[in-house]
């Protein structure tokens, strides 16, 4: 199967990226393209063994593989989307997630800088959300980049305007990723966030800052305030809990130090409380506990979503539904044991789950234009009995 067969998922500087489907679920192919030489292949893979020490923290390929056409790919695990997408659907978020979120990045960068790795172009689109929710950064690897040049030019508007690749340049990174969760708007767009404290517009100011010099002294520093703000904000306003509970993290991949977002009702797809009804051998198992959608006043301007039949594969369920145009998706699963995931599928029409082979599953499917929130009723498969 060519990865051009799988989904689309966005290009950056040097490659395409793709998520394909493969024996172990979904995953992620970035593609390059042209042949990986051999003095090259050496390179990256000293690389991937050195990025390998930050596994957890960051995104870092499974396998270096080589297409039936000679072209080379990066192969990952597949994420539900990125920082960039989240704001262009949900707008900004709340103040306590910005707080936790940079100082995730800031602790993660401040590691990678002490081993002497530098990620040179961090942007919003690769701050990633794993399944769990917890965030990751993604694209560190820069061995490939001056080898294949796809688009020069990709988010360089995002980028230090020094061009230069080193620690001072990633806190720029950082300030751009700030400032667009914070107002919503990159850099250039001087926004302001009337709820925001203002240590931390001061942080963010200082952080794109034209001057390397006039940014802060290092990433460690950045996390130390970033922390001491979040601490602060618990105080004065305790954190909800999470509106979205998924499923704990495969046992092969390193659990990340990033904590899972909160995010408020307003920004993100509100999960309805449903559940998995038992048989009368089985237990009772609750999926996704989360306030009501509240009605709107007229209900044949309701937005609908019309999911079809659930297509089972075995391994993985192929899902397909209509929906207004517009509006992204998300796709909410169940098992009969009680574990749950969400998976946000934005403008898809179509996805396949990985699921295992025999269980019970029942699904639902959001959708949301970053204000109204409407679901499906719960899709049903292999027998399982779900909650209206």
């Amino acid at each position: 199967m060519r990865p051009e067969d799988g989904q689309l998922l966005g290009g950056g500087s040097a490659g395409e990226v793709f998520a394909v489907p493969s024996a172990d679920g979904d995953v992620v192919l970035k593609v390059f393209p042209g042949r990986l030489y051999q003095r090259t292949r050496s390179r990256l893979d000293r690389e991937l063994e050195r990025l390998s020490a930050l596994d957890g923290q960051i995104l870092v390929p499974d396998a270096v593989e080589e297409l039936s056409d000679g072209r080379c790919a990066l192969r990952s695990e597949l994420c539900t989307g990125s920082l960039q997408d989240l704001i262009e659907a949900m707008g900004p978020l709340p103040i306590a997630d910005v707080l936790v979120l940079g100082s995730a990045i800031a602790t993660t960068l401040a590691a990678a800088h002490e081993a002497g790795i530098v990620h040179g172009r961090l942007t919003p689109a690769n701050v990633l959300f794993r399944a769990t929710g917890e965030p990751v950064l993604n694209d560190f690897e820069r061995t490939l980049r001056p080898v294949f040049v796809r688009d020069p030019g990709h988010g360089s508007q995002l980028l230090a305007p020094e061009k230069t690749v080193d620690e001072r340049s990633d806190l720029y990174g950082l300030g751009v990723v700030l400032h667009l969760a914070l107002t919503g708007s990159p850099p250039d767009e001087d926004q302001h966030r009337e709820d925001a404290p203002i240590d931390l517009l001061a942080l963010t100011s200082h952080l794109l800052a034209e001057d390397p010099a006039a940014r802060p002294a290092d990433a460690t520093l950045v996390a130390e305030i970033l922390a001491g703000l979040a601490e602060e904000s618990v105080v004065e306003e305790p954190r909800q809990s999470p509106l979205v509970t998924i499923a704990p993290e495969q046992p092969h991949r390193k659990r990340s130090r990033w904590p899972a977002l909160t995010i408020g009702a307003a920004t993100v797809l509100v999960v309805a409380a449903w559940f998995v009804l038992p048989d009368s051998t089985e237990t009772a198992a609750q999926a996704l506990p989360g306030p009501a959608i509240p009605a709107t006043s007229s209900a044949s301007a309701k937005p609908k979503v019309e999911p079809a039949a659930p297509v089972d594969h075995g391994s993985t369920v192929e899902l397909s539904w209509q929906a207004p145009e517009g509006f992204a998706s998300a796709i909410v699963i169940a098992g009969e044991t009680g574990d749950a995931k969400t998976t946000i599928v934005r403008q898809q029409r179509t996805v396949r789950i990985p699921v295992e082979p025999g269980r019970k599953y029942c699904f639902r499917v959001q959708i949301t234009d970053g204000g109204t929130v409407e679901e499906s009723t719960p899709i049903p498969i292999r027998g399982a009995h779900c909650h209206p």
